[in-house]
């Protein structure tokens, strides 16, 4: 009976606790029925695209160089005898590296005493050889006239008329030597052939010179040219005129606006490049030859164009390229995918030419995570992260 009353027991209770437990289980089943499901948002970061410029570069190095460089050089020989310049104040200063110079300005004179005896001789030699013609003409005449008259032979008349005629010539070359005694003297004052700064002094007051010696190197740093070597591929879009951007390591903070000025007519046949110019103006002496430059050529720019961030472009290796775009459905947001056209590449910005228009919302963060029709929450980067 004991045991009747303990397998009673048992049963009791286990019946207890599954009624309980399907209760439970019940009721939360029907509540769940009975509430509505929260929807699973997107937290995406988005922004109005709006239009703006774009441009197509070829970022290229290059160094400085001035625009003209002279080397001055004597054309006689001789003694240097000042190597001084008349400065704005009107003193006489030494010709030293980084001295401003006038054209035709005076840097040197070379002993002019040699030069003004052979000026000296040379007139002399003018006045003796304009007496002797004088002398040869009167002769000549008077032989000439005694032989129409029959005085005088065909031979003597022929001899005196010869004479005339070697005296003319030379006449003729003592003017030339005095021409060339005259240009001896001039060019031994030394001029400079530009205006430009003095890069280099080769000699010193006193030395003696030889023809072509170089005396001062001059530079035209007024204006300053950037040669750039462009490859060959790049040959279509280089043009004389466009449109270049020029940095230097010296001004970290400055850029430089400038044009191409020339092309190279012909290739290097060893690296397959061609040479550029670009030209500078360079008043406030700023820029120096041998330095270098880094040279933005602007091949293309787009002004009032779809600009957006790179990074919200997706796709393009195997479907076409794709960005997110958010629109309003009733009371949540949706993210519709759209394919665009990409057009001029520059940086971290792409050019959209079509796809998208100004004033659509365009996610920029978050579009990852995203799939068609994805419901979204509008977020900052910071929440996002």
């Amino acid at each position: 009976m004991k045991i009747i009353r303990r397998i009673l027991y048992w049963v009791t209770a286990l019946v207890l606790v599954f009624v309980t437990f399907w209760f439970g289980f019940y009721a939360k089943t029907r509540f769940s029925a009975n509430s509505p499901e929260e929807e699973n948002k997107v937290p995406v970061e988005v922004d109005v695209v709006s239009a703006g410029s774009i441009e197509e570069t070829i970022e290229l190095t290059g160094w400085i160089k001035a625009n003209q460089i002279v080397d001055v050089a004597s054309k006689v020989p001789g003694r240097v005898e000042s190597l001084r310049v008349l400065s704005d104040g009107g003193d006489l200063i030494a010709v030293e590296e980084g001295v401003f110079v006038q054209r035709g300005q005076q840097l040197a004179v070379i002993d002019h005493d040699v030069y003004l005896a052979q000026l000296d001789a040379a007139k002399a030699n003018v006045e003796a050889k304009q007496v002797e013609l004088a002398d040869a003409e009167r002769e000549r005449k008077r032989v000439v006239a005694l032989y129409e008259g029959g005085s005088a032979t065909e031979q003597s008349r022929d001899k005196v008329v010869t004479a005339a005629e070697l005296a003319a010539a030379s006449l003729s070359l003592a003017e030339a030597n005095l021409e060339l005694a005259q240009i001896n003297l001039r060019e031994s004052t030394i001029v400079s052939p530009i205006s430009g700064i003095v890069t280099a002094k080769h000699i010193d007051e006193g030395n003696l010179i030889r023809t072509g010696d170089r005396i001062v190197t001059v530079a035209d740093m007024k204006t300053v040219k950037v040669i750039v070597a462009v490859a060959e591929r790049y040959g279509a879009e280089i043009f004389a005129g466009m449109p270049a951007r020029i940095r230097l390591d010296t001004f970290a903070d400055k850029e430089f606006d400038a044009n191409v000025y020339s092309i190279h007519p012909a290739l290097d046949a060893q690296t397959h490049t061609v040479q550029i110019e670009i030209r500078l103006n360079n008043d406030e002496l700023l820029l120096k030859p041998g330095m270098f430059a880094r040279v933005t050529l602007i091949t293309k720019r787009r002004e009032n164009v779809v600009v957006v961030p790179r990074d919200v472009v997706l796709g393009g290796k195997i479907e076409k390229h794709y960005v997110y775009v958010v629109e309003e459905a009733s009371t949540n947001k949706i993210a519709h995918k759209r394919f665009v056209e990409i057009g001029i590449k520059q940086g971290d910005k792409y050019e959209i030419t079509d796809g998208l228009k100004a004033g659509d919302t365009l996610v920029v963060n978050g579009m990852h995570s995203l799939t068609e029709g994805s419901t979204v929450e509008l977020v900052h980067l910071e929440d996002i992260r």
